[in-house]
């Protein structure tokens, strides 16, 4: 029993990494810093642009008139102008063609490079919050009511109006709220008619010879609460137009940290993915619909911090995985330690030592009933050999050894078995925990980066961490009985080189974990071994 259970345990963590490894790729979306900055020839063509369009009898407000009437016709082809807004927290660029955001910077958050994350990549074509009617994309030129927005002394929330009529008489207003601390903006879209409108949660523009946008270690692409279970959309699995029905409560464009996120004042009933091909690439499309004059959102664009979305009703985008009821708990623990010692590589140490102190009497339990598996495996070998022709009689002979002796087989599997759900609910927190990125420990600069201090070899990631972890694996190995036969001991001897260099591309905070969890078990073993010595035989 003890040695299936041992073998199962390494084959799930071979599978889980083995596969991620082997089978997924490295995230690739890249964010290109554009500061948007507006210059004073900027600002002297946008008003005249504007005064132009008030020449040509273009109104800055929407004319309240009803009846059927198309929404779309060709465009004038102005130039495109570009309304900045500045908040505390991010600034935001929005086109008058099609009155999307074309680019969002979090100013709390920075890249490799320390510019400023840049959440949504340059040259997609297709933006955020862009709106599709009638079956088309809606190309439009949007007036706006002021060009640009910066906060004063006591303002908090500040509105943009941008509205686009045509001669047909159709018209459509969108109305942005922004808020002087929030990553939140409040959208509104009124129109002359109740027309079917599907608006665009994010987008993703893959240039050919790309791989698919996803991670290794994290999903990128569309989620969504549909009918109150959270859905993920794997791209790659994707045909060209996808349709969600059901209660959509919210539904976000996520990468590992960041996401694009609406929430409907009144639950959409559809969303829809959509893929197609664009000059150089592919594009990915994620939007959901609603019908009315009158539509209402939350726009969030921001980091997946867990305080945060949990006051936006977004925090069951952040993946604890199947063992959540576990992961939360450590999370919290892990972030209430980092309160006390300001240093989340001490944290995951601290953490990892208060794991293990719970798990010490199990822990004890197992390596002593492997001990004793062990001091028995002669005569265990000796029946195998003698009944080996008889494998009923070969059972009944060594269970009566066991009862002889005192020894529950099972007794070791129990301990590992409960540790499982730990590890792997902690694997989420380090893997996915905003709180991580860019957190620094000794000489590591980025704890949810992987451990390069030697630089990189044949497309791994080559540091101290991963290499100690290898050593102690090995050593704990080494130290620990075994009741193996010598083709299963054989096999096991390779453990230690397979995960070090499955290892070598991981985030450092989770190397860390995993090299403090060996330390600290070498030095029970240790403890036992010295126990065993002391008593007389």
């Amino acid at each position: 029993m003890e040695k299936r259970a041992l073998l199962a345990f390494v084959l799930s963590l071979v599978v889980l990494f083995g596969y991620q490894y082997l089978f997924l790729t490295p995230n690739t979306v890249q964010r290109k810093i554009v500061q948007p900055q507006v210059s004073p020839k900027e600002m002297e063509k946008t008003e005249k642009s504007l005064q132009k369009r008030k020449k040509e009898g273009i109104p800055a407000t929407i004319p309240m008139e009803s009846g059927q009437k198309t929404l779309f016709s060709e465009t004038s082809h102005l130039p495109e102008e570009i309304v900045s807004v500045d908040t505390d927290l991010a600034t935001y660029r929005i086109s008058t063609k099609n009155a999307v955001i074309k680019e969002i910077l979090l100013k709390d958050y920075e890249d490799n490079q320390g510019n400023p994350i840049h959440l949504i990549q340059d040259g997609m074509g297709i933006y955020p919050l862009q709106l599709f009617s009638e079956g088309k994309i809606l190309q439009a030129d949007f007036v706006p009511s002021v060009r640009r927005i910066r906060f004063g002394p006591g303002e908090e929330s500040a509105v943009l109006k941008m509205t686009y009529h045509n001669p047909d008489g159709g018209w459509l207003e969108k109305r942005f709220v922004f808020h002087r601390n929030d990553y939140r903006i409040e959208v509104e879209i009124s129109q002359d008619q109740s027309r079917e409108i599907q608006i665009l949660v994010g987008s993703y523009f893959q240039r050919q010879g790309e791989k698919s946008p996803g991670g290794r270690y994290n999903h990128v692409g569309p989620v969504l609460n549909l009918s109150g279970e959270v859905e993920r959309i794997k791209f790659k699995d994707m045909e060209e137009k996808k349709n969600l029905h059901g209660e959509i409560s919210w539904a976000a464009f996520e990468e590992k940290y960041f996401l694009t996120a609406l929430l409907p004042e009144k639950n959409s009933k559809e969303a829809v993915v959509e893929r197609f091909e664009q000059k150089g690439g592919t594009s990915y499309t994620f939007g959901i619909t609603g019908q009315g004059d009158l539509l209402a959102y939350r726009f969030y664009a921001g980091p997946k911090v867990y305080k945060i979305l949990k006051e936006e009703g977004l925090v069951d985008v952040i993946n604890f995985g199947f063992f959540g009821f576990l992961a939360k708990p450590m999370f919290f623990i892990l972030k209430w330690i980092y309160g006390i010692v300001r240093n989340y590589g001490v944290a995951i140490i601290l953490l990892t030592t208060f794991i293990k102190l719970i798990f010490a009497p199990l822990t004890h339990k197992q390596q002593k009933s492997m001990q004793e598996m062990q001091r028995l495996q002669p005569e265990i070998n000796a029946v195998r050999e003698k009944y080996k022709k008889d494998p009923q009689l070969m059972n009944r002979e060594i269970m009566a050894l066991y009862k002889k002796y005192k020894v529950n087989p099972a007794s070791g599997c129990l301990p590992l078995l409960i540790q499982i759900p730990v590890f792997f609910a902690l694997y989420n927190v380090l893997l996915n925990a905003i709180e991580l990125r860019q957190a620094p420990f000794l000489y590591i600069h980025d704890l949810s980066a992987a451990d390069t201090l030697f630089g990189h070899i044949g497309g791994f990631a080559v540091g101290p961490l991963p290499l100690l972890m290898g050593v102690t694996m090995f050593l704990q190995q080494k130290m620990t009985p075994s009741t193996m036969d010598p083709k299963q001991a054989k096999l096991f001897q390779y453990m230690p080189v397979i995960f070090t260099f499955m290892f070598l591309n991981f985030p450092s905070g989770l190397v860390l974990y995993w090299l403090v969890n060996n330390i600290l078990t070498i030095v029970q073993q240790l403890y036992i071994n010295q126990q065993k010595k002391s008593v007389p035989a």
